[in-house]
């Protein structure tokens, strides 16, 4: 089984404010695939609720995820209360508790970090080798994309796909949209079959 972070499982990074989002879910659902979504709590509101609990209605997953590298440094207990507080504003837009599954702004990752989501029981969730969205000095287009993500991976794997960006939740991220309606088709050409995280 692959892991989609909305990616195998399909791990999927999204940032519930952004326009390509809803087109993200469609897919999704025109594909019958599942994912598992990391939201960035700064950009959830009234206006994202909506988007948060379609996430769930439709039977994906949910995480915690930061928005910044600056949580390396935080104490056990600043970052306990960071991400119960950050799960608390997921379940009241949402009507349901997120996964204990946290995802730290670019993977950085401490020894604080480990110490903290212990206590509260949650699991560090990070993605493959190479398994990201993202090419170095290069264009992201969908065709590549999804061509070199169902390459590489391989049982358990999980993809990570950007539906948004930490910092502008509005950014253009049809190439994710369009690189994932490519590689749900491809993984399963290849015998995977897609899940969530949690």
């Amino acid at each position: 089984m692959l892991f989609l972070f909305a990616a195998v499982a399909m791990a999927v990074m999204v940032f519930a404010h952004t326009a390509p989002f809803p087109f993200l879910l469609d897919g999704l659902a025109d594909l019958d695939a599942r994912a598992t979504f990391f939201l960035i709590p700064r950009h959830l509101n009234d206006e994202t609720a909506p988007i948060v609990q379609r996430i769930l209605d439709e039977g994906h997953a949910i995480g915690v995820h930061s928005h910044t590298t600056g949580l390396i440094w935080q104490s056990p207990d600043a970052l306990v209360e960071t991400v119960t507080a950050s799960a608390a504003l997921i379940e009241e837009l949402g009507g349901a508790p997120p996964c204990r599954a946290f995802r730290p702004h670019g993977g950085w990752r401490s020894g604080q970090m480990f110490e903290g989501l212990m206590r509260i029981d949650y699991v560090l969730v990070g993605w493959g080798w190479g398994l990201w969205d993202w090419n170095w000095f290069q264009a992201r287009e969908p065709e590549g994309l999804a061509r070199r993500l169902a390459g590489k991976a391989s049982d358990g794997d999980i993809i990570i796909i950007h539906d948004g960006h930490h910092e502008d939740p509005r950014a253009d991220r049809r190439y994710a949209v369009d690189a994932t309606a490519l590689l749900v088709p491809a993984l399963r050409e290849r015998g995977f079959t897609l899940g969530t995280i949690c």
